[in-house]
């Protein structure tokens, strides 16, 4: 499990090909940018078996204060997502308990009449004693990511986030030119955008080519062994922000 943080206006950059004969006609259409700094967070948690749970929005919110503009294309029966509110749109104690709860345990005790493992980072929302209390009862296994380790070891970072994150842009980007940019980006145009994106980058084969390449399933000891060789400094630089993106 990992969180993924949207600025759900902004497009991300990326490479454009096109003839000299585009260029020198101006027939290169100049990439629109809304400019929205609205932000929100997809909490995403995905299984060795190339399946994924429901993702969670996390819309910049007080408690109890998600408005239905922003849900109303959430069709029940139709798409399965677990909506919370948070101050900062990021996760928090109470999130992360209400995820683990109602999204981890919902969905995976049918799977397995066993003991669950649930892989996640440190961050403080995913390691207090309600959450950890939980688990003990309810036959999950934690496994805690070292420090500065997820962009070697966590599969969301490795290659499911930047496959959704590009999707997400593209898919902005189409929308901004139907609308000639006359038209706001507001937090209710997210799900209708971020849905189909979802579906299409969260693939079973690609799931798991995740797991496959940071070792986990199945397991390959030569990924933890590079990742413990590396020294400290050079693992903290390389990592940049994928602790937290």
């Amino acid at each position: 499990m990992d969180e993924k943080g949207f600025l759900i206006g902004l497009v991300s950059r990326s490479k454009r090909i096109f003839s000299r004969r585009q260029w020198e006609k101006k027939e290169i259409q100049a990439s629109l940018q809304d400019g929205s700094r609205e932000f929100l967070t997809v909490l995403a948690c995905c299984c060795a078996d190339g399946s994924s749970l429901p993702p969670a929005l996390i819309y910049a919110a007080k408690k109890g204060a998600i408005r239905s503009s922003w849900v109303e294309d959430i069709k029940v029966g139709e798409h399965e997502v677990f909506v919370s509110p948070s101050p900062t749109g990021w996760s928090n104690d109470d999130v992360g308990l209400a995820w683990l709860e109602q999204v981890f345990d919902r969905y995976t005790k049918q799977r397995s009449g066993r003991w669950r493992l649930l892989i996640l980072d440190g961050h403080g929302s995913h390691v207090t004693m309600e959450f950890i209390d939980y688990c003990d009862r309810h036959r999950i296994l934690l496994m805690i990511l070292p420090p500065h380790s997820t962009h070697t070891l966590q599969p969301l970072d490795v290659v499911l986030f930047q496959p959704l994150s590009q999707a997400y842009s593209n898919e902005l980007t189409n929308h901004l030119h139907k609308a000639q940019g006359l038209t706001p980006i507001k937090k209710g145009d997210f799900f209708p955008l971020f849905w189909s994106v979802w579906i299409s980058a969260f693939t079973e084969s690609l799931i798991l080519k995740a797991f496959e390449a940071t070792g986990i399933w199945p397991m390959d000891a030569k990924v933890i062994l590079r990742f413990a060789s590396t020294p400290e400094a050079e693992r903290s630089s390389s990592s940049g922000l994928s602790d937290n993106d």
